[in-house]
């Protein structure tokens, strides 16, 4: 594999694993980052996390980096935005009616133009709350900020588009199977959006706005071709970049609904030094 690859890398459960509350990174994971920069390829960063909490990643890294970020919705090339896109106010506020009438415990999140992660509890979720908390609290750097006001979130939802939409279910083996049964149920009910299922997580966004999209508007700057791409990613959020690229590698502990969509299977991130002959 001697020509210029894109090599596009997951944050959580990817190149964060394992974790590293202190330092974020891997030592390993951040040489490899390094070392296939200095070999000539292009790496970039494809999460879910807003670009805030990036940028503070790729300070740690010490060199440059281009990332899509909130699974797509928003591309960052070269230190300026060539992408940025929402769902309509109206759309999102459809599809939170519509969990709340189906759901007594769930929690929401929002970004808006102006706001990141904006929750909202409904009034059965104070468990879902509290386990939410407790999960937060033991994230360490890993942490975003976050405001948690169901007063705020019905302002903004009813008043502001929307990038990202989280629908969070709970902890429990259940919860994971009903985040998965109603992701296929919405994509179904709203095919003019995008849901990923991640664990007992459903992320909505815009329609036609996934990791792979924002790695195909990266390509079209970089002229490198698809064939070029090596993706690695963990949850559900990143099957659509492993059905689009041939490269793909999935992280070994991921699910097993994840794992079947990519073509390799691999335990670190840095082990790509093989696949590169760094």
């Amino acid at each position: 594999m001697k020509s210029k690859k894109l090599i596009a890398i997951d944050l959580d459960g990817t190149l964060f694993y394992p974790k590293k509350p202190i330092s974020l990174v891997s030592k390993k994971n951040i040489q490899f980052v390094q070392d296939a920069v200095k070999a000539g390829h292009k790496v970039i960063f494809v999460t879910s996390r807003n670009h805030e909490f990036v940028e503070k990643v790729i300070k740690i890294i010490g060199i440059p980096i281009d990332v899509v970020s909130r699974n797509g919705t928003k591309v960052i090339y070269e230190g300026q935005v060539i992408s940025d896109n929402y769902i309509a106010q109206s759309v999102a506020l459809k599809v939170t009616e519509d969990m709340l009438a189906r759901h007594q415990k769930l929690m929401f999140s929002i970004d808006t133009r102006t706001h990141s992660n904006i929750g909202y509890t409904t009034g059965n979720g104070l468990f879902l709350y509290m386990l939410y908390r407790f999960y937060y609290f033991i994230q360490g750097n890993y942490r975003e900020q976050y405001t948690l006001d169901n007063e705020l979130f019905q302002t903004y939802i009813q008043t502001e588009d929307v990038q990202r939409l989280l629908i969070y279910f709970g902890l429990s083996k259940k919860s994971k199977q009903i985040a998965h049964e109603e992701t296929i149920r919405l994509k179904k009910l709203y095919p003019d959006l995008e849901f990923s299922w991640i664990q007992s997580l459903i992320e909505v966004s815009s329609k036609g706005q996934n990791k792979a999209s924002g790695i195909l508007k990266i390509l079209e700057k970089t002229g490198i071709s698809e064939d070029n791409v090596i993706v690695i990613g963990d949850s559900g959020n990143d099957i659509p970049m492993f059905e689009r690229f041939k490269h793909s590698y999935c992280m070994m502990h991921a699910h097993p609904r994840v794992k079947k969509h990519a073509l390799h299977l691999i335990k670190r991130v840095h082990h790509l030094r093989k696949v590169l002959a760094l």
